[in-house]
């Protein structure tokens, strides 16, 4: 089933979210879609697909957003559920510049030092995932990151899917408290995914 041209009424069902809900506190689900729908619901998962364009969707409940580490090394993916990330409460001053505003490229920023920031704050009149976020009640926000290749900061060059040799890993950590100088000082949650490519007959 292809998931990316469902209508956007969809995402009510996928991330079955009580509209009559008026939570105040932060939440944020991640799902990573490309043939089937996969909801981050434990700290690690491991996922295999194709070597083609995939999505990832973002529920943002009283939230703006969420960090990212992409690498095609497993460094960072060595973080246990509960380790501390040393550089936990510089992310705001680690974040990579955006570049693909919209989406409009698809790119997933892989750095072994700096993370990207996916946000989305209807004040702004950009933000990094693809336009035309679905709203699904008060402060509540779907939004959708398209990936159809990398983009190596160090080197500034593109890595399409059809050359990776390695998988992709990724870590997300979500900020529940900043201090009064917009430090990130606690968590809200992180996930950590390993996705391995190829075809379901390569061994």
């Amino acid at each position: 089933m292809n998931y990316f041209n469902k209508p956007k009424k969809i995402l009510f069902l996928l991330f079955a979210i009580p509209v009559i809900s008026f939570s105040q506190d932060k939440d944020i689900v991640i799902r990573i879609v490309q043939n089937e729908s996969i909801k981050l619901t434990d700290f690690e998962t491991d996922i295999f697909m194709k070597k083609k364009q995939f999505k990832v969707q973002v529920m943002l409940d009283h939230a703006e957003g969420v960090y990212v580490f992409a690498s095609i090394r497993d460094s960072v993916y060595r973080f246990t559920e509960n380790s501390p990330i040393n550089d936990f409460s510089y992310l705001n001053l680690l974040e990579l510049r955006e570049t693909d505003t919209f989406n409009t490229n698809k790119e997933l920023n892989l750095s072994e030092t700096g993370w990207s920031y996916w946000s989305y704050n209807d004040s702004l009149n950009w933000h990094s995932f693809s336009r035309n976020p679905v709203g699904i009640g008060n402060k509540r926000v779907v939004c959708t990151k398209y990936i159809k290749e990398l983009h190596d900061v160090a080197t500034d060059k593109q890595i399409k899917f059809k050359d990776l040799k390695s998988p992709l890993y990724l870590l997300f950590i979500a900020v529940k408290e900043y201090d009064e100088t917009g430090k990130p000082i606690k968590e809200l949650m992180r996930r950590k995914v390993k996705i391995s490519f190829g075809n379901k007959n390569d061994e």
